[in-house]
């Protein structure tokens, strides 16, 4: 098996699969309250699957024969109710607000909304594995692969916010394991452009909103009292040969593990000062 298609399977075991759009504000008050908004797009191929599987997992299910086509309002309502239990994860403290279906001309999915009154207590998962509620995910969830964003919250006359990103994982610089070349030239190059249409419209992005003056910040990416520490669309990704390489031989299994691969690509914004400080009142 080709690496190309090996390292397109790896994506999909961990839930970046198909074309998911994944976006995440977090929005801070003077006092360390505030909201986190989370709208998660997903492609119609995506939610086709993913309903095929749930309903191919549930078959001896004598409800499931009563209503053989799950209608696509239904699957996203469930979505919606798994996004409403996950507030466990974000820390204690987290408090549901709203949910509600979002569609575009090509993608559906819903945006959540969260509420917190310590951000010193919220934790971020920058993977979009935990936001499309796949039946698999049912198994061993400690085996699930999180990279948390944490926060440290000083109140002041100036307060100071402090975002630390996960940790660099050394995984890249392992040994990865050989696999056989089986296929000519031509189907790699076929493969490689099949990957490549598959998710050419999947982006993450996390953006933090300063509700009030920013007096100081070593935040790379900011425009006025937003500032971006993830921007990442990997259709500009897989339009740099050279990285969609590097991209095939290092088999990045996270978030974090692309991030210095792809960090130079124009277009792309990603935060690489860690922690990223913000004085503001």
């Amino acid at each position: 098996m080709p690496r190309i298609i090996i390292f397109g399977l790896v994506i999909i075991s961990l839930g970046l699969s198909g074309c998911i759009q994944s976006n995440t504000l977090i929005r801070v008050n003077p006092d360390g309250s505030g909201v986190v908004e989370e709208t998660v797009l997903l492609s119609a191929m995506l939610v086709e699957s993913m309903k095929n599987f749930s309903k191919k997992m549930a078959e001896g299910d004598s409800k499931v024969k009563n209503n053989d086509r799950q209608e696509e309002g239904d699957f996203i309502q469930k979505q919606i109710q798994e996004a409403k239990a996950k507030i466990a994860a974000m820390g204690p403290g987290i408090k549901f607000v709203s949910a509600a279906p979002v569609k575009t001309e090509t993608m559906s999915g819903y945006k959540t909304i969260y509420s917190f009154d310590d951000i010193n207590k919220l934790s971020i998962n920058q993977n979009p594995s935990d936001k499309t509620g796949k039946p698999e995910d049912q198994g061993d969830k400690s085996k699930k692969k999180k990279e948390m964003l944490v926060f440290s919250f000083s109140k002041g006359p100036v307060s100071t916010l402090t975002v630390r990103m996960p940790g660099k994982d050394d995984s890249l610089n392992k040994e990865k394991p050989k696999t056989e070349q089986n296929k000519t030239p031509e189907e790699e190059a076929a493969a490689a452009e099949m990957m490549k249409m598959f998710f050419k419209d999947m982006a993450v992005r996390i953006d933090l909103e300063i509700t009030g003056a920013i007096v100081k910040t070593n935040a790379t990416y900011r425009e006025k009292s937003r500032i971006t520490l993830v921007d990442m669309e990997f259709g500009k990704i897989f339009e740099n040969k050279e990285v969609f390489q590097k991209l095939n031989k290092a088999q990045p299994k996270t978030i974090e593990e692309m991030k210095g691969i792809v960090k130079d690509i124009k277009g792309l914004k990603i935060e690489l000062n860690n922690p990223v400080v913000v004085e503001y009142r």
